[in-house]
């Protein structure tokens, strides 16, 4: 083969090599959006995100392995990629992530009621404490208005 030819098929297999990190990060987004259930707003925020770090892929490969340069090829080579990547690997992928999805979030749990429960402890303790406190200075309150009156009264 020509030279020129193995350096224009080395780019469209890159190219579709960067087709398939495009696809994994939309199985990631597609399991972030699973477990966050977002609302309008943050979905739009989420969606430029996402095609923001899809742009950044695509135009840092299309940097790395032809200069800069836009053909026709290499775009196919990328839809090509996400496409088999979809089609193929998505389904085995997806559900992985999905199942570290769930062990990231009992960590997270774990690790939040860990961090809460002294504090939740403290406050469980202190609060009969707290209640005594204030019931004692409601009644000081009263008793030294009663007592206020005795006392300015007297010369």
């Amino acid at each position: 083969m020509d030279t020129s030819l193995m350096v224009e098929l080395y780019i469209f297999l890159t190219a579709a090599y960067g087709g398939l990190i495009a696809g994994f990060i939309y199985d990631i987004y597609k399991t972030v959006r699973y477990f966050s259930k977002p609302s309008k707003i943050v979905t739009y925020i989420e969606d430029i995100l996402f095609w923001t770090i899809i742009a950044s892929v695509f135009f840092f490969i299309l940097i790395k392995i032809n200069w800069g340069e836009i053909r026709g090829y290499i775009i196919l080579g990328f839809i090509i990629g996400a496409f088999i990547y979809l089609k193929i690997f998505s389904k085995f992928i997806y559900p992985i992530c999905i199942k570290v999805g769930r062990i990231v979030r009992e960590i997270i749990k774990r690790i939040v009621y860990l961090v809460f429960y002294p504090i939740k402890f403290f406050k469980s303790k202190s609060l009969p404490t707290v209640r005594k406190m204030k019931k004692i200075s409601i009644e000081l309150a009263k008793q030294r208005e009663k007592y206020k009156k005795i006392i300015s009264t007297k010369k």
